[in-house]
């Protein structure tokens, strides 16, 4: 049976209310980490959730040239540590890891569709959806960085000496 999903627009007020329930949510813990298939589970998942970012058109651009095999092992390794399973995240952290990519609200709202499709996919309950969603959400402001705007062109200045020349225009017109 399919479970019901908020509609998107709903999406970022849903994720802001579970940052705030973040706190007051339980760590990881053992028994989730079982819920989500323990490593074997989370290798699909992520396997399941890389596909899904693949085929979505915002998050494509993304990945196309990444390493997929790496990001799927770093998404692996953290996805245990916050679940509460036996694994140790050496990589990069999560500000550092996005920064230079520009990803905004869009993408990230995608991002989370395409990890809850996976999450679906797998059977894994809705309550332990939500309490790893809710894990996930402090990270948000770590991942989106949108690309700041162009820089102005600096103004165009002229030797006093110089010359103008005006322009042709053939004869016939432009």
């Amino acid at each position: 049976m399919a479970q019901h999903r908020p509609p998107p627009t709903l999406k970022a007020a849903l994720l802001a209310g579970a940052l705030v329930l973040s706190a007051c949510a339980s760590g990881p813990s053992p028994e989730l980490y079982r819920t989500f298939g323990g490593q074997p589970g989370l290798v699909i998942l992520v396997d399941d959730f890389m596909d899904g970012m693949m085929r979505d058109p915002a998050l494509h651009p993304y990945f196309v040239n990444a390493n997929r095999t790496h990001i799927k092992g770093e998404l692996v390794t953290q996805f245990c540590v916050l679940l509460g399973g036996p694994c140790d995240y050496k990589g990069m952290d999560m500000k550092m890891a996005h920064a230079r990519y520009g990803i905004g609200d869009h993408e990230f709202n995608a991002l989370v569709e395409a990890l809850q499709n996976a999450m679906d996919k797998r059977g894994i309950p809705f309550a332990a959806q939500n309490r790893f969603l809710a894990m996930l959400a402090p990270y948000r402001n770590d991942v989106v960085h949108p690309a700041p705007p162009p820089r102005p062109r600096p103004p165009l200045t002229i030797a006093p000496d110089a010359q103008i020349v005006p322009e042709t225009v053939p004869a016939g017109g432009a």
